[in-house]
């Protein structure tokens, strides 16, 4: 047992075979394994699970622990509090919830107004003075507080709206979508319940014989005035008889009958019938600012409240910053905004700087969702707590995948214990501890198959994962694209997508890349919807060419996978899913001993009264109730899991029951099955075995499966769709959760696809995948309002050179090494222990060298970057092996704070001719140190002086604090030394060898100093 750990022994949760496995408290611990293997069983399902029940259990005064939950193991000791920080989780549903009030953000930008912002005059909306009055209109304005600026209180809200920003109302585009359409024809195509019942179109009728209106015209060729009566109707009274009584009517028309009926409406079901003609307009009052005016003019550092709710969080930080630096934020609440502006910090730096506060919390990925919470978590400084997190680099780009690993090390030094499922490479390499389970999936895996560091990992033969990574990734044969048809979209605009072009190749795979929040989602939109569109015009006889669509006339069909929960319903299984258990309900209810007891179908159901077990209601679990707490559930003692009554259970088909049928996994289910009397049962079962998933018991609940299996499954449900070919096939991140050994089954589903003339495009992350394909669009250049735009259009290997394209730098051809550690931000992909740089051409050079450390600030308040650069006390290699180097700088730094900001830096060698670099870093303020100086950005971005002797990119991994100074450890990425011209280095040559120290480090001299 590994000292001062998490220790569980004997776990036979789900597919766990009697696991005995450590987990070092105080580390990065990452849990990996192909999909299925068992690590969320292990970690979330029974250790965190347990340590929840420990913790709230010490809240009540009755024991929560049953002994027969959903985890099962022999003993469990050291646990810790515990968090787990979900990609999905059902308490973030509630539609109303934005990322400011889940972050709390919200209620700080409020007080910030209502004690930073001076109120206007309610009459003009003109500045008022010290005393609050307007010199302009004699009146006073009321003092502001937190409740001006909440759209849910009376003193804030925009009454017109009620503080909702929009106004619903009925749209005339929904409910006469096709103008073309003739009025009888808008009419017939009414939904029932609305402006079709025989009153309301009997009087319609009766207007339009009384005016002269043909209701054979279509809608698009009404006069002004004919639309108006048919809109609005008219005063005219008509007496009709309808179903023999005679009454007086009069046609108030589409949108008087509608608005009226809708309000009249007395149930939920009634105003339902409406919701399809329901439509959503800003409301002109507050513009969707949701403030009254008053609100919506008050200013704090020269920005409205809407301009913080409505921007980026990357641009709200700076606009902060600014207004701190320049003194606009008035001194009461400074401290506020630092606050702010932290909180903020740790949420772009998890990757969601693009986010807006207003911005729907149901919009955001799972992904983008566990990192909002991480964030969270980062600016508590708990201590002492297990988080467990599942998979946080899920639909992030591998630039950004540095930033997570930053805030993973965060809350590991803050003294917590860090666990993490990932199929993430690099978030595998930085691991402290590695547990892997597998080997394989299902009844195949549940084993531990590895437990210790990495570098151990690499040499260990029975790890799938050190397997997938020592290999060159998947493959596959790339589509000849000579002479091809193209599909061409222009004019694309949605969200930050504006007006872009995308073209892709029919008949092969496509991937959409880009870092997130590029544009991609929106960009793969906008082309289902003109393909959609196209074809649908086509089907009534319009050109599609008119509308900025090209080659659509080659599709008949367009689908779009996106990322959705495959049915998370207790009673939800593999065969209800794929739509097969009707057809094993049949077969047993044709056999003869069904027959001769009288079953039917409904006997052989779980969810159908009669034939199930009515304890457990066909569950095979009985819930016990807790009241205060989530309830327990243990096998049913009844029917002891089975789920069926006895007299269902004696029916026999071929020797088995139904429950033996539906304990049977995919793969034994294959070889039962007879392929000509239930064909449909074993096509299905036949791609299930395709997509790896041959494992799975037919009757195992959705509930229970991997985020990579419910994956495969989604995807499998489509394909068993019947469709002819020339469709075009759109995928949200389908390797999303699965393991670098199971992409190989979601490949072979795009060239079963393929070759049967469908056509593929994908919205991918992994660079592996992209690859391979045969086109990439790559949208960035980065994300929110940097990005939107097509920057690449190509094959992956033009995408490789393409300098504007960040996807482009992680892009390798087959066989090369990977180049991640020279591109992306700070320490996560650095550390690659069999790539790592030699050090030993600058090993004995760096303690004696003037060096001078340059980088970027991310928050610049000119146009463009600005270069920070300061000359360094000493410098020395930490570790060889680990591409470590060390130095120190002085506390309160300002080039060095705006250089750590970012997080990377290019250490910069000077030249025995370039006394001059060194000294102007010894003057002059430190965002103009590079004005008189020639520099060019190195491999990482970071300013590299012309001239220097040599360049070494490095990304930060700690800092230290040591008296007044602060040891900053850091990775080198990459080194690039001049070399054959006989020039050296720049020497401190004047202090001697005796300013060595013993453990050749410079000691620190005046002109080192950190100014």
């Amino acid at each position: 047992m590994i000292p001062d750990s998490i220790r569980l022994e004997g776990v036979t949760t789900h597919n766990l075979k009697s696991v005995d496995v450590s987990f070092p408290k105080g580390k990065l611990v990452v849990a990996a394994g192909v999909s299925g293997s068992g690590k969320s069983s292990l970690v979330i399902d029974t250790l965190f699970e347990h340590s929840k029940t420990l913790y709230l259990g010490a809240l009540s005064s009755k024991s929560l622990d049953m002994g027969d939950g959903d985890y099962q193991f022999d003993r469990i000791a050291g646990a810790q509090p515990p968090v787990a920080l979900r990609q999905r989780d059902g308490g973030y549903s509630n539609p109303r919830s934005t990322v400011g009030t889940l972050t709390g953000l919200d209620g700080l930008y409020r007080l910030l107004f209502g004690a930073g912002s001076r109120p206007v005059c309610p009459a003009c909306l003109g500045p008022t003075g010290a005393d609050l009055f307007c010199d302009d209109c004699g009146c006073f304005a009321e003092p502001h507080s937190a409740k001006h600026f909440s759209p849910n209180r009376k003193e804030g809200k925009c009454l017109q709206c009620d503080g909702i920003g929009e106004l619903v109302g009925f749209s005339l585009d929904k409910i006469i979508p096709d103008r073309s359409k003739t009025l009888t024809e808008i009419w017939d195509g009414a939904d029932p319940g609305t402006f079709a019942v025989p009153n309301v179109r009997k009087a319609f009728e009766a207007m339009a014989a009384d005016i002269g209106l043909d209701l054979d015209l279509p809608f698009e060729k009404l006069s002004p005035e004919q639309t108006e009566r048919v809109l609005h109707g008219s005063d005219t009274v008509y007496t009709l008889k309808i179903r023999k009584v005679t009454n007086d009517f009069r046609f108030e028309g589409i949108l008087g009958f509608l608005e009226r009926a809708y309000r009249n409406a007395s149930s939920a079901a009634r105003k339902n019938a409406f919701t399809n003609y329901l439509g959503r307009d800003v409301c002109p009052a507050c513009n969707g600012g949701r403030l009254r005016p008053e609100s919506l003019r008050a200013t704090v550092a020269g920005h409205t409240f809407p301009d913080f709710q409505g921007d980026e969080l990357s641009r709200s930080i700076a606009r902060l910053r600014e207004g701190l630096a320049s003194g606009d934020v008035p001194a009461q609440v400074r401290e506020l905004a630092t606050a702010i502006v932290k909180q903020s910090a740790n949420i772009e730096d998890v990757g969601l700087g693009h986010l807006q506060l207003r911005r729907p919390v149901t919009t955001l990925s799972g992904g983008e969702l566990q990192r909002l919470l991480l964030a969270q978590h980062l600016a508590s400084d708990l201590t002492g707590v297990m988080y467990v997190l599942d998979e946080p680099t899920a639909g992030l780009h591998e630039a950004d995948t540095g930033k997570i690993l930053d805030s993973l090390r965060r809350l590991r030094d803050l003294g917590n214990t860090v666990i993490v499922i990932e199929h993430d490479e690099s978030v595998i390499r930085a691991a402290d501890w590695i547990v892997e389970l597998g080997p394989g999936a299902g009844s195949r895996g549940g084993e531990i198959v590895f437990e210790g560091r990495f570098a151990d990992l690499l040499k260990s033969g029975d790890s799938p994962t050190a397997t997938a990574m020592a290999s060159d990734g998947p493959a596959r044969t790339r589509t000849d694209l000579t002479g091809a048809s193209w599909l061409e979209i222009s004019g694309i605009t949605r969200n930050n997508v504006v007006d872009q072009t995308a073209k892709f190749p029919l008949g092969a795979l496509t991937c959409v890349s880009g870092v997130s929040g590029a544009g991609k989602s929106s960009l793969v939109a906008g082309v289902h919807a003109a393909v959609s569109r196209a074809l649908a015009h086509r089907s009534t006889g319009t050109d599609a060419e008119t509308s900025g669509i090209e080659g659509a006339e080659a599709l008949d069909d367009v689908i779009y996978v996106e990322q959705r929960p495959i049915g998370r319903s207790s009673r939800s299984t593999l065969v209800t899913y794929i739509g097969v258990s009707d057809h094993i309900r049949d077969a047993f209810a044709a056999s003869p001993d069904a027959v001769e007891r009288g079953l039917g179908r409904g006997e052989f159901s779980p969810n159908v009264a009669g034939g199930r077990c009515e304890s457990c209601k066909g569950l095979g679990l009985a819930e016990i109730e807790m009241t205060l707490f989530k309830s327990e559930f243990i096998v049913c003692p009844e029917c002891e899991g089975r789920r069926f009554q006895e007299h269902v259970l004696e029916v026999r088909l071929d020797g088995r029951n139904i429950h033996d049928v539906l304990s049977m996994t995919v793969e034994d289910a294959l070889e039962w099955f007879d392929a000509t009397n239930s064909a449909k049962v074993v096509q299905a079962l036949g791609v299930l075995s395709e997509f790896g998933l041959g494992y799975l018991q037919l009757g195992c609940s959705t509930t229970t499966l991997s985020g990579g299996e419910a994956q495969r499954l989604n995807l499998a449900g489509e394909l068993l769709k019947q469709r002819r070919s020339r469709t075009l096939f759109i995928f949200d991140e389908p390797t999303r959760g699965l393991h670098s050994a199971d992409i190989r089954h979601l490949l072979a589903l795009f060239e079963r696809l393929i070759s049967t003339g469908n056509t593929i495009v994908v919205i991918e992350h992994d660079v592996k995948v992209i690859a391979i394909a045969d086109w990439v669009i790559d949208l960035g250049p980065g994300a929110g309002r940097e990005g939107g735009r097509v920057v690449h259009s190509g094959t992956p290997e033009e995408l490789a050179d393409n300098p504007d394209s960040v996807t482009g730098r992680f892009v390798r051809r087959p066989g090369e090494e990977p180049v991640a550690e020279t591109t992306t931000h700070g320490p996560a992909a650095s550390g690659r222990p069999d790539t790592a740089p030699d050090l030993g051409v600058i090993g004995e050079l760096l303690p004696r060298a003037v060096t001078v450390v340059a980088g970027t600030a991310r928050h610049s308040r000119r146009q463009g970057p600005t270069p920070y650069g300061l000359v360094i006390g000493s410098l020395t290699v930490v570790s060889d092996e680990l591409a470590l180097i060390g130095f120190l700088v002085r506390s309160g730094s300002t080039s060095w704070n705006a250089i750590a900001d970012s997080g990377r830096f290019c250490v910069n060698i000077l030249g025995e001719d370039q006394h001059a670099v060194s000294e102007a870093f010894s003057q002059g303020r430190p965002d103009g140190r590079f004005d008189a100086l020639a520099w060019t950005p190195s491999a990482n971005g970071c300013p590299r002086l012309s001239g220097a002797l040599g360049a070494i990119d490095c990304s930060l991994k700690s800092v230290y604090r040591i008296g007044d100074h602060e040891f900053v450890l850091a990775t080198v990425v990459s080194i690039d030394m001049e070399s054959g011209t006989g020039r050296r280095p720049l020497l401190r040559g004047e202090q001697g060898d005796s300013a060595l120290d013993d453990y050749g480090w410079r000691r620190f001299a005046r002109e080192a100093e950190a100014r």
